[in-house]
């Protein structure tokens, strides 16, 4: 079934949006399981793991329908030989910037670039530059 953010009384002031997973749907009324967080641990991250209680709840309540039912596009990998299991992860935590660099040679300019770039080299150094 596909995954949900439901708006939810957590007793701490105002509702928050929490990750659930549709397990029944009768419109109007959804039944959902939640996405909660335990107190198990895998490699120091914390594990979560879908409730056995279930909620029926109204579309309403409903903050965002992800369509998807893949927990990974959601922000959660599923914990090897644990497949009930999930640890949550920041998306740009993988992330590996490009050993490129991002200035272009010279190679790359136009000729009236080409010119520009000529007229700073002819009047010296950038260390005259009153915008420094």
């Amino acid at each position: 079934m596909s995954l949900v953010k439901v708006w939810t009384d957590t007793g701490k002031g105002k509702p928050v949006s929490l990750l659930a997973k549709i397990v029944e749907s009768d419109p109007p009324n959804i039944t959902i399981r939640y996405l909660t967080k335990t107190d198990e641990e895998y490699k120091g991250c914390s594990v979560w793991r879908y409730e056995d209680e279930t909620y029926v709840i109204d579309d309403d309540s409903i903050t965002e329908w992800l369509e998807t039912d893949d927990e990974l596009e959601a922000g959660f990998k599923t914990i090897p030989d644990d497949p009930e299991g999930f640890i949550f992860y920041e998306s740009d935590s993988d992330y590996v910037p490009s050993d490129e660099d991002d200035v272009e040679s010279d190679d790359d300019c136009t000729e009236e670039e080409e010119d520009f770039s000529d007229d700073f080299d002819d009047e010296g150094s950038d260390d005259d530059c009153a915008w420094d």
